[in-house]
């Protein structure tokens, strides 16, 4: 399972979207569900109780890998999306969850308002973050398969900011493999329309991050992916940058045996930080037991 978080401003826009044909509502909260004017409305006024909020409109669609179309259900989904909503920070609000049956895949989409029953904003800080690790532990607690990440995307589909950052994925990670050093990697990029700028620490020459920018469109490499921040680049551009390697010998003792072990363990440090980053060990808190869960459990056993 991953996710996609958007916000907008208008829940009629909104609903009017993905109220439309091959689609069916599987759960609401605080809603009507007469028609997409009714829900709307719904929203609205609720979101007079704190009219200063510009971008109320939560919207979020959870897709799940062909693979888990089995094990899928309107129950199991409604199910691991409470408890996406639940890790997100997402609760007290009305609630609106449609599945679409237009696309290879399952997904659903969620809109939520960010006006809470009590009036107050929901936060959006870290939703990139808090999004990512909430699907990482939902799908080892229900079983879902794990993102292959960005390498089976189908570029053909995408638009706007997300065709264009996936253009500087590619890019840029094309560019790692064929470069030795940064000044390498920077001219490689940049004869595909690629540019990269680092950024300092105050009143400093020491580099805190990479932002890399396309037809006029810049993202912060962490924002395009984990493995394109300056640190992840840096340490990837190390094992084959030889002006890096000779530097880091000049820093090392003199002593035969403590530079042997040093190496060793930047060897291991290395190996260490290529395992994580392409297979990622979830963080998983203590969860309720939930009633899908036991049933999956019982049938294993049984087995």
């Amino acid at each position: 399972m991953i996710a996609k978080v958007i916000e907008g401003k208008s829940f009629g826009g909104c609903v009017g979207y993905v109220l439309k044909k091959d689609s069916e509502i599987i759960h609401a909260d605080g809603l009507r569900t007469d028609s997409a004017k009714t829900i709307a409305q719904d929203f609205n006024f609720q979101r007079m109780l704190n009219p200063r909020l510009g971008n109320a409109v939560g919207h979020i669609v959870l897709s799940w890998n062909t693979d888990d179309k089995n094990m899928l259900n309107n129950d199991i989904m409604v199910s691991s999306a409470k408890r996406y909503l639940s890790k997100m920070g997402i609760r007290d609000t009305q609630c609106l969850m449609v599945r679409h049956f237009d696309r290879q895949h399952d997904h659903i989409h969620i809109i939520y308002n960010r006006v809470n029953d009590y009036g107050k904003t929901i936060s959006n800080s870290n939703q990139r973050y808090k999004s990512f690790k909430a699907c990482k532990e939902l799908n080892v607690l229900y079983g879902f398969k794990q993102s292959e990440r960005k390498q089976n995307v189908n570029r053909g589909r995408l638009k706007g900011n997300d065709r264009t950052r996936y253009q500087i994925y590619d890019t840029v990670k094309s560019g790692i493999r064929n470069s030795r050093n940064w000044k390498e990697l920077q001219n490689y990029i940049r004869y595909r329309g690629v540019e990269m700028q680092f950024k300092y620490r105050s009143g400093t020459n020491e580099v805190q991050g990479i932002s890399f920018s396309k037809d006029g469109q810049v993202f912060r490499g962490s924002a395009i992916d984990r493995s394109l921040s300056f640190g992840q680049i840096d340490r990837a551009l190390n094992g084959i940058d030889n002006g890096m390697e000779q530097d880091r010998q000049h820093q090392q003792p003199e002593n035969d045996i403590w530079t042997e072990r040093s190496t060793d363990n930047s060897i291991g440090e290395t190996i260490g930080y290529i395992a994580s980053a392409l297979f990622p060990i979830p963080e998983i808190t203590p969860e309720q037991e939930d009633p899908f869960i036991k049933k999956r459990k019982k049938s294993k056993l049984k087995r």
